[in-house]
């Protein structure tokens, strides 16, 4: 710690600095002459925190924070920043005293000293300090006064400490907030931070934060967090703070359903204003007195409001106070005056703030009403009407209300109230167990004397008391002088029975619980988070959504185009299906044989599949859907042709193709060789301008397997050696039939097969003797095979001269 002539030499440099005019403000917080109060604020908060002593341990560091104090509290100031922009003066205290005080001077506890110079003070213990340090509270003072006492009055706090120099600025502001603040009902503390670390890290103070202020309000703590600090911007803070529907705006339309509302069991306070803005003593005291009363506000000197004003005769240039109890035509209380002082409004409150027949909805309720007295001498007694939630017992309560008014018994000695049977049944059950209670509770009267806070006595009367003009006399007789015996004596009430406690009838439900504290966790965060971390989460909350979204459009696009292709797969499976009939297989007849044939252009084959009528359900769909991959060329055409009709065309046709062997040796088949139901599953395929046809055969040899060209030119070597070799052993394929027909329903090979069995082991198995009808269910397993063959040109090729003419034989 510096010494004391150190310290005085330090402020002797900085004031002749000043004097000199060597010592610019806007220089020492490092500011153009255009800088804004935030900027200024902004700059000093800077400064401060970086040569506080506490934290800078440069020798220099205590006079650098000198200056920067003194260069903020005159940039602070509008009046001394001007006369600086002006003259360049930093005080005119010296033109206007030209005998100074001295420089350092001793406060009354030796510990502190400052300078009057230019408005500059510095000091480690200073005595202004001492009007916070009377308002200063402790963790235990907090936590039993303060917290709990913040559900009816609100508290507003200053976190302050002994090296804030921002603290000592907002000295003057605080008193005066002292001033306007308690006397409306907001009470105001403060807490010396080193002294109270626990409870200014509670209330969220942070050294280099200081002074910090906050609300503390139905048991939660709002932070103060503007920039400047006034109390206008203080006031408005507390202001916000309150609930908006805490006072209800009343004017000619909604006056009488806000006066019938007493049935809620809270009375109804009407307040009349000049301004349009309710004040904020106003707003404290609906907020003290809300469990008991809804407040309302009327402005005065609007034509909405001129029939509310001229029926209750308010004066126009007065505020005013109306307060209601179950008659809404007349005020139980009014005051009216230029400016309502809150303490008499409390006073007004308070002794009113009751209905004149309440009901037990709480214990807190019934605490209030019939607290607990042990002395029989000063014993409070509660009476007690039983009645149901009914419109029906309404007539039975509005009489005792007039029993009440006509009689005026003492508050203090007996209060008069009803409750609801079938809302409050543990406790009356625990008044109906002496076994002498009357069997029917309702519309019954009992007498109740709370000894302590769990055992009570009392009585029932035997009369119920009974609306109706018959039996009105004698039940308020009856009960007006059960009322005064127990009144006048000091004799116990005949039972006792230990209380069971009231229900809350205004108790929130579990979803009102949870509203209100997703609500309040929303304010809490609010209050706590800065602007910073909300754009920090707003930005993390932000990026992890544009992801979803993004995922989830993608998701929807992929799931849309999944959609698409099942439809186009759909649609084109139906395209398909329709489109089976544009692959037209035509039948080759006299009538179409010219056309399919003979006339075909050059390049152009006809494929005609050779069925008969029992085979055509089966060999039909088989032969569409193995020329089905061919239907978009041109060049060819797909029919069928009956053997039953075409069978003599077939014969010659194969004739022709035998005629055309080598060395031209002319060869002459039997067309009664040719069997119709051999050449059923038989595939050609005729070129009609080149006049060639190749042939299909499950059993032709080059669709068994392994055939190559050497087996194909055998096989025509053999068709030229001898039409007995192709009657015998080689024209099945093509439809002659056999040596062995008559052994067609045998499953057994019979004869010899001779010198071709034994030189041709395939063909012969192929083509052997005792060949029957291939199965039609087989016929055409091989005919895409074939097909791919006949397309790259390697297939058999049987040439004729000319093409024999179709016709019906």
């Amino acid at each position: 710690m510096y010494s004391k002539r150190s310290i005085m030499i330090i402020v002797f440099l900085v004031l002749l600095s000043m004097v000199c005019g060597l010592w610019d403000p806007y220089e020492v917080l490092g500011l153009k002459r255009s800088a804004t109060v935030q900027d200024i604020r902004k700059a000093y908060k800077q400064q401060a925190k970086e040569w506080h002593p506490d934290k800078n341990k440069l020798e220099t560091a205590e006079a650098k924070f000198v200056e920067v104090n003194k260069a903020y509290q005159i940039l602070s100031d509008p009046t001394k920043r001007k006369l600086y922009d002006q003259k360049g003066v930093i005080d005119d205290s010296f033109n206007r005293n030209p005998v100074h005080q001295n420089a350092f001077d001793s406060s009354e506890d030796g510990a502190s000293f400052y300078s009057q110079h230019g408005g500059f003070r510095f000091q480690f213990k200073m005595s202004e300090m001492m009007f916070f340090h009377q308002h200063k509270i402790t963790m235990r003072g907090y936590e039993n006064l303060i917290f709990p006492q913040s559900s009816t009055q609100p508290y507003l706090v200053l976190v302050y400490s002994e090296w804030c120099l921002m603290c000592l600025h907002l000295l003057p502001m605080w008193k005066r907030l002292v001033d306007d603040l308690n006397p409306i009902g907001i009470n105001l503390a403060t807490v010396h931070y080193e002294q109270e670390i626990e409870l200014a890290h509670k209330l969220g103070g942070r050294r280099g934060e200081l002074p910090h202020i906050v609300l503390v309000m139905e048991s939660q703590v709002s932070y103060f967090k503007e920039e400047e600090f006034s109390t206008a911007k203080v006031i408005e803070f507390i202001r916000s703070r309150f609930s908006r529907n805490l006072i209800a705006t009343i004017d000619n339309d909604n006056v009488s359903q806000y006066l019938k509302g007493w049935k809620d069991n809270k009375i109804r306070v009407l307040i009349f204003g000049k301004l349009e803005l309710v004040r904020l003593r106003y707003l404290s005291l609906a907020f003290k007195y809300r469990y008991n009363a809804v407040f309302g506000y009327v402005q005065l000197d609007l034509e909405t409001t001129q029939a509310l004003t001229e029926k209750y005769n308010v004066p126009s240039k007065l505020d005013s106070l109306l307060l209601f109890h179950e008659d809404c035509n007349r005020p139980v209380a009014r005051i009216s005056m230029a400016d309502l002082p809150y303490s008499t409004l409390k006073n007004v409150i308070d002794s009113n703030k009751y209905l004149q027949l309440p009901r037990l909805s709480s214990q807190k309720m019934l605490d209030s009403l019939c607290p607990p007295e042990s002395s029989n001498t000063r014993r409070r007694l509660c009476a007690i009407l039983v009645t149901d939630d009914l419109e029906e017992d309404e007539e039975a309560r509005e009489h005792l209300r007039q029993f009440t008014r006509q009689f005026k018994f003492s508050r203090d000695r007996i209060a008069f109230s009803y409750v609801y049977r079938e809302k409050q049944v543990e406790f009356l059950r625990s008044l109906l167990q002496d076994g002498k209670s009357p069997s029917e509770a309702k519309l019954h009267v009992v007498i109740v004397w709370r000894q302590d806070i769990r055992r009570l006595s009392y009585s029932w009367l035997s009369q119920p008391f009974v609306s109706g003009a018959d039996n009105w006399n004698s039940s308020i007789e009856h009960l007006h002088r059960t009322l005064t015996k127990i009144l006048g004596t000091s004799q116990p009430l005949a039972h006792q029975t230990l209380m069971k406690e009231l229900v809350d009838e205004y108790a929130q439900g579990l979803l009102g619980k949870i509203t209100a504290r997703l609500v309040s966790a929303a304010e809490v965060l609010g209050d706590h988070i800065t602007r910073q971390e909300v754009l920090a989460v707003g930005s993390v909350v932000g990026t992890v959504l544009f992801i979803a979204a993004v995922g989830y459009v993608m998701t929807y696009l992929v799931r849309l185009e999944e959609e698409t292709i099942q439809r186009n797969n759909t649609s084109s499976s139906k395209t398909k299906r329709s489109t089976t009939t544009e692959l037209k297989l035509h039948e080759l007849r006299s009538e179409t044989y010219n056309g399919m044939v003979r006339l075909l252009k050059p390049g152009c084959r006809t494929v005609v599949l050779l069925l008969d009528n029992q085979s055509m359900d089966t060999l039909i769909p088989k032969f569409h859907k193995a020329v089905w991959p061919y239907r978009k060329n041109k060049s060819l055409l797909f029919g069928w042709m009956n053997v039953d009709r075409g069978l003599h065309w077939y014969s010659r046709l194969l004739n022709l193709a035998l005629k055309n062997v080598e060395d031209d040796e002319e060869i002459t088949l039997d067309s009664n060789l040719v069997k119709s139901r051999n050449c059923v599953g038989t595939v050609i395929s005729l070129n009609g301008h080149r006049r060639y046809f190749c042939i299909y055969h499950a059993r032709h040899p080059e669709c068994l397997p392994d055939s190559g060209g050497k087996r194909m030119q055998n096989m025509a070597r053999r068709l030229t050696k001898s039409v007995n070799a192709i009657q015998e052993n080689s024209g099945a394929f093509m439809g002659f039939d056999t040596l062995l027909e008559d052994s067609d329903n045998s499953d057994v090979e019979k004869g010899d097969s001779g010198d071709l069995l034994d030189e041709e082991p395939l063909i012969a198995n192929g083509l052997g003797s005792n060949i029957r009808s291939l199965s039609t269910e087989f016929a055409l397993n091989g005919l895409s095979n074939w097909l791919d063959r006949l397309f790259e040109g390697t297939t058999q090729r049987y040439y004729i001269n000319y093409w024999p003419d179709f016709g019906n034989f």
